[in-house]
């Protein structure tokens, strides 16, 4: 019975340490995603940026040859 109960603690202790283990890592990956999102945000204005510039080049170019 004992040795029962010593396996119960440390099943306990051992699911206190994974719990404290996949909260930092929550935190962790939640860091990154934010992370993540201002690059594909920053990229992204960089590409509608670039495709408004093509466009805008393009029309100048039709029309200065009307």
């Amino acid at each position: 019975m004992a040795q029962q109960k010593l396996f119960g603690e440390q099943i306990a202790k051992d699911l206190a340490e994974l719990s404290a283990h996949l909260k930092t890592h929550e935190a962790v990956c939640a860091e990154r995603y934010s992370m993540v999102a201002a690059r594909l945000k920053r990229l992204e204005v960089i590409i509608m940026s670039s495709a408004g510039a093509i466009i805008l080049l393009l029309i100048g170019l039709v029309v200065g040859d009307l």
